[in-house]
């Protein structure tokens, strides 16, 4: 595979030597963030965090799912558990590790999973303006779990006009060859000087994914979705609104295949003995929030936010014995306030209080191979009645010394209570109710930033941050990690994290960089690690270990017309496991076990994503060329080993992906895309995913205003 990574380096050389720079690019206004500084906007090239936004519009066109939008981003794997399941690996952590954020509203909540879940796949990017990523901890803005990164998807602002009404209508379709797939959209806005109002619906529909040139079809892959999308704004005056929003995804029946007879046997995968496994999803979020700026005092600029996140999940899983059909409701009351106000030493001073109360309830019940009624569990995936409350106050301030240093130090002090009513904690006496429980955990963290403008226009920035993340319902009370049992938890302690980093961003000319280069301290992370030979059964302890990479972005524009990108990430890391004693096997308790220094589960291989794009000047169309390098994902840990059905033995086979895009406007109120990927036909699969991505395949997308 290095092989493919210097063929894709070769690439870009070509690329280079084909044309010239004579003419100097133009620049654009350069665009703003607001997820670094938790809601406040400030220009992404002077963030000294590793930030990407991304235009949703621009991806919707291509990408199929939110997550799969992040594809080829540094330091970013998407892993594909199923074709309605992707999961994105930020700085080599995925899962509970990293905050997923809709319009600034966390959407992590207690029963999250730790390893790839699809809880991500919910977010509808058709409704979402922008995705804004930050790489590495950010826990005194956004709280526990973002470790490896935050991700924020976010609605287009409300606009109002200065006089009548002004009504807009949209109409978006896209399909695709080898997902055998349709997608729609139709939204409609209103706008007057002081209202605007904004509904949409989308539909999607998949068959079953086409591989590459060898896999063919895999079966029972396909799955259908939906979202609505309403908000409601009210201008109260020039700097200050009120807005009301809501979503509502499902996802049906969305099957999950490596852990049945669907199973691929590419590259000698094991497949399963499952009859099927099906996944049902449905999430809404309702939300208020008063938002201003130019306020004065203390409260210059603020928003507060009172919301309720509702997560709904039914799994059908049939074997021929028998199967079972689990369920959880979780309802997420929350209440966010944010500030910034100028603070001391010329700064601006930034602060905010944040609750969450999460409220679980889990059950399950067993059927016949006839699909008849057996049997009532006491608990299905997590505690049958489980309260999880969060309760967090942060402050930073941000100001400039007189060397020209620009300093950001800033602490939160988070406390969390867990109370669980009703659980069992063995698979095999399901019906048995334990002692109800209480736990408590609190912690301080830090984060120290530091950036200065250099002479040539860069910045250049440093820092080093903390992260915490307490045990979940999930870690204390499963009973079931998706394709193994695994063992409840009640001793489990807190995780922590230590992230230093370096980076500098620029331009000169026509060159533009962002290089960081960063080394994460983990300590008493929650590992799974495998209980017996066989992998059928999961123990959890923490454990301690590093994650350190290098992540650059690199374009350069050839002249008006030309511009080309490139993106590396590199990343090695090691974490302790539980070791498999003499017998093969690790005591339920823990007390005959050795340890063992191995990469986390599913450590991103070496990648290299080039695209290369043409634009006549004054013209209403635009091609681009894309090439996506991945190195083998052989770097495996003790869990991965036993992953049979999803890594080959000898681990994930890198690939080399070619693919060209176009686009063209058709008036002025249409335009009409056309992607070609895997232009190859190249069998591959994304490392630990469950399934093959896709093979030849041609999107084609339109959209109408009207």
């Amino acid at each position: 595979m290095r092989i493919k990574l210097i063929l894709a380096l070769s690439l870009f050389i070509l690329q280079c030597q084909a044309l010239t720079a004579e003419e100097v690019a133009t620049h654009e206004l350069e665009p703003l963030v607001v997820t670094a500084r938790g809601g406040f906007a400030e220009p992404l090239g002077k963030t000294p965090w590793a930030v990407s936004s991304l235009d949703a519009g621009t991806l919707s066109v291509h990408a199929r799912s939110m997550p799969e939008a992040l594809t080829g981003l540094p330091s970013v794997m998407v892993q594909k558990t199923a074709l309605g399941q992707s999961s994105p690996y930020l700085r080599g952590l995925t899962g509970y590790h990293n905050v997923l954020l809709v319009d600034g509203i966390r959407l992590n909540h207690s029963a999250m999973r730790s390893g790839p879940n699809q809880y991500w796949s919910t977010v509808e990017l058709l409704g979402s303006g922008r995705l804004e990523l930050i790489r590495g901890p950010n826990g005194i803005k956004h709280g526990a779990d973002a470790i490896g990164g935050v991700v924020n998807a976010l609605s287009a602002k409300p606009f109002f006009t200065e006089q009548g009404s002004q009504t807009g209508d949209q109409l978006f379709a896209r399909v695709s060859s080898a997902e055998s797939s349709w997608a729609g959209r139709l939204g409609s806005q209103v706008s007057t000087p002081e209202w605007y109002a904004e509904i949409a619906h989308a539909e999607r529909s998949f068959g079953d994914l086409e591989g590459g040139r060898n896999v063919g079809v895999q079966k029972n892959t396909g799955y259908d979705s939906r979202g609505t999308n309403l908000r409601l704004a009210r201008k109260l005056n020039d700097d200050a609104r009120l807005t009301f929003g809501f979503q509502r995804a499902f996802m049906d029946d969305v099957p999950r295949t490596h852990k049945t007879i669907d199973g691929l046997s590419w590259k000698n995968l094991s497949q399963g003995a499952e009859l099927w496994r099906r996944l049902d999803q449905e999430r809404r979020l309702s939300y208020g929030r008063l938002s201003w700026e130019d306020g004065g005092g203390l409260t210059d600029s603020g928003s507060v936010t009172l919301s309720l996140h509702q997560h709904e999940q039914d799994r059908n899983r049939m074997k021929a014995s028998g199967g079972e059909i689990q369920r959880f409701d979780l309802d997420d009351v929350g209440l966010s306030a944010r500030f910034e106000a100028d603070g001391p030493e010329n700064g601006r001073l930034a602060y905010g209080v944040e609750f969450h109360r999460e409220s679980l309830t889990s059950s399950a019940y067993k059927v016949t191979a006839a699909q008849v009624f057996d049997e009532t569990l006491t608990q299905g995936p997590l505690a049958a009645i489980a309260d999880y409350k969060r309760l967090a106050f942060y402050l930073s301030n941000t100001f400039e010394t007189e060397t020209g240093l620009i300093l950001e130090p800033g602490i939160r002090y988070s406390q969390v209570e867990v109370e669980v009513d009703e659980w069992y904690k063995s698979t095999a006496n399901g019906t048995a109710l334990e002692n109800p429980f209480s736990k408590d955990y609190e912690e301080m963290v830090g984060s120290l930033r530091v950036s200065k403008e250099l002479e040539d226009g860069s910045f250049v920035y440093a820092g080093l941050s903390q992260g915490f993340r307490p045990p979940s319902l999930y870690d204390l009370t499963s009973t079931d990690e998706t394709s193994v049992e695994e063992t409840p938890d009640i001793k489990l302690e807190p995780e922590n994290f230590m992230q230093a980093e370096i980076g500098i961003r620029g331009g000169s000319g026509l060159w533009a960089w962002h290089l960081s280069v960063y080394r994460t301290w983990i300590d008493d992370m929650i590992i799974r690690s495998p209980k017996n030979a066989a992998g059928s059964t999961m123990i959890k302890a923490n454990g301690d270990g590093f994650i350190e990479g290098i992540e650059a972005n690199l374009q350069y524009d050839w002249n008006k017309q030309w511009q080309t990108r490139a993106a590396f990430s590199w990343m090695v890391a090691e974490v302790e496991q539980l070791l498999l004693d003499a017998t093969g096997n690790v005591s339920v308790d823990g007390s005959n076990y050795s340890t063992i220094d191995r990469a986390p589960d599913r450590l991103m291989p070496t990648q290299l994503h080039l695209v290369t794009r043409y634009e006549p000047n004054g013209s209403n169309w635009w091609v681009e060329g894309t090439a996506l390098a991945v190195d083998d994902g052989d770097r495996l840990s003790l869990k991965d080993e036993r992953d049979t059905s999803r890594i080959p033995g000898d681990g994930t086979p890198g690939y080399l992906l070619f693919g060209l895009r176009t686009g063209k406007t058709l008036g002025e109120d249409s335009s009409v895309f056309l992607a070609a990927e895997n232009l190859g036909d190249v069998d591959y699969r994304v490392h630990g995913s469950g399934l093959n991505g896709p093979g030849r395949n041609f999107v084609l997308s339109f959209r109408h205003s009207f």
